[in-house]
């Protein structure tokens, strides 16, 4: 009874929060505007600068690396510095380290 419970307090969260993703995306564009004037003696014309928020999905949440995955980046990174002979080679390392980083990421 208490998984129930808990599984449909989690479906109506999820609906809450995909309906309010859906309104907000909605919603028209919101403009700010500021006129700047121009002055005397100023070869500069009067403007306006139009600010339009376009909405979009929201950020994505920080990367938290574990202490460990980071010291073994930089270890990797660090013995490609030494170990390449050329720029393509240290772009080929440096990508393999980047690589081992992401699978660390996924698991």
């Amino acid at each position: 009874m208490m998984k129930t419970t808990m599984l449909g307090a989690i479906a109506a969260a999820a609906c809450l929060t995909s309906a309010a993703a859906f309104a907000q995306a909605q919603r028209p564009a919101q403009t700010q505007q500021y006129s700047f004037p121009g002055s005397d003696g100023s070869y500069s014309p009067p403007s306006t600068l139009r600010i339009t928020e376009q909405p979009g999905t929201p950020p994505a949440p920080a990367v938290r690396d574990t202490q460990e995955s980071i010291a073994l980046y930089q270890r990797c990174r660090n013995n490609a510095d030494r170990e390449a002979v050329d720029r393509n080679q240290l772009q080929t390392m440096v990508a393999t380290c980047l690589a081992e980083l992401q699978q660390r990421r996924q698991q």
